[in-house]
């Protein structure tokens, strides 16, 4: 076998392999060290749950084709790892489904829903829900009733949802609907709170508080306290959050705690990973992206459930630069491998005849007889 056939089949295999691992591998080796919390032990009255966030599934203005197919590759490929290894009895999508759902056509809407079908498929056995976020109906001011009854309409979702799972109660709030002006989408939502808050209230220690699910954050002032793997950077930690845009307003936060009395809060919307205690044994986890278009290191949450405690795992997905530097460090091995060919070409036909020519024409002179005489 010729030498250039060597180096060509040698590269094949070797980015063959690479494109597997990176690809397909990957995500699997990454996952296998995520779990569920062993505490509370997994029995009948617990719930095992998935809960990620700010997927932003691209549209037809944003982005290039290629950036849409790497991403959502990368998310596909996550979330249905995830799916197999951990069997969650129900995932939670916090918000932000799509990058342009506020902007896109009822055509392209309804394609959104498809691809979001199929990207995040899940047994018949596990319950999906999906909030509603800024990006799939707009910011407050841009809510519409048309963009609100669609998303409503496609995933069953209300401006405050109660969901019981094995006697646990969820409680599921458009962030967008508390803004508390009067407006069609507040008032509905407050009245839905309302109503809410009377059929939740308990008392006693048999009493199970809810959970709280919402896109925004409650209100905190920056993340400045977050001590997190997927932390905001440096720069954005002491960023100021802005009321009603990066968190929801102090007031509803307050109305929100009162009217709910959750236990625990899950909440995204800023890409970053953070835990915010609001006192009274109240924790909010704030989910980060689960893309890489919003962030390198992406993440999602395994909870679970029972009547008396919350226990929370983080899960670390592939970074996209470590991604990126295998198929760097394939690419330099392609590279020196196509090098040594011309190099080693240059040896065999130059140097070593040279070499063999000089032995032979010294072996010649060696042997000549000198002018006759022996």
């Amino acid at each position: 076998m010729s030498l250039r056939l060597q180096l060509f089949k040698g590269c094949l295999l070797l980015a063959t392999l690479t494109v597997l691992y990176n690809e397909f591998l990957i995500y699997y080796v990454t996952l296998y060290y995520c779990s569920y919390p062993k505490e509370p032990v997994k029995n009948e009255g617990t719930v095992d749950a998935m809960i990620l966030a700010d997927t932003h599934l691209l549209g037809s203005r944003n982005g290039h084709w290629f950036d849409k197919l790497r991403r959502e590759w990368q998310m596909y490929r996550s979330f249905q790892t995830a799916n197999t290894y951990f069997s969650p009895e129900a995932v939670f999508f916090l918000g932000d489904i799509f990058d342009e759902g506020k902007w896109c056509p009822p055509e392209e809407f309804q394609y959104y829903v498809k691809r979001f079908n199929d990207l995040f498929y899940v047994k018949n056995e596990t319950k999906r829900y999906a909030l509603a976020g800024n990006h799939d109906i707009g910011f407050h001011y841009a809510v519409t009733p048309y963009l609100l009854e669609r998303f409503q309409s496609a995933y069953k979702s209300k401006s405050v949802k109660r969901v019981k799972l094995k006697g646990l109660d969820f409680v599921l709030i458009n962030s967008m609907a508390f803004h508390q002006d009067g407006c069609f989408l507040c008032k509905e939502a407050e009245q839905r709170l309302d109503k809410l808050s009377a059929k939740l209230k308990c008392e006693g220690k048999d009493c199970v508080r809810p959970i709280l699910m919402s896109h925004f954050p409650l209100f905190r002032d920056s993340d400045e306290m977050c001590d997190e793997l997927d932390e905001a950077s440096s720069e954005e930690k002491f960023h100021r959050f802005k009321e009603k845009w990066d968190v929801i307003s102090n007031a509803s936060t307050r109305l929100l705690l009162d009217k709910v009395g959750p236990r625990g809060i899950f909440t995204g919307h800023t890409h970053n990973g953070c835990t915010t205690d609001h006192g009274g044994g109240v924790t909010e986890w704030t989910v980060s992206s689960f893309s890489w278009r919003n962030r390198k290191n992406p993440a999602f949450l395994l909870a679970r459930f029972s009547n008396s405690s919350i226990s929370v795992s983080k899960c670390m997905l592939p970074d996209e630069n470590t991604v990126i530097n295998i198929y760097l460090l394939l690419l330099a091995a392609v590279v020196l491998a196509l090098l040594r060919y011309p190099f080693y070409h240059y040896y065999v036909n130059y140097v070593r005849v040279r070499r063999k020519t000089c032995v032979f024409r010294n072996n010649v002179d060696f042997n000549l007889p000198t002018n006759g005489f022996v």
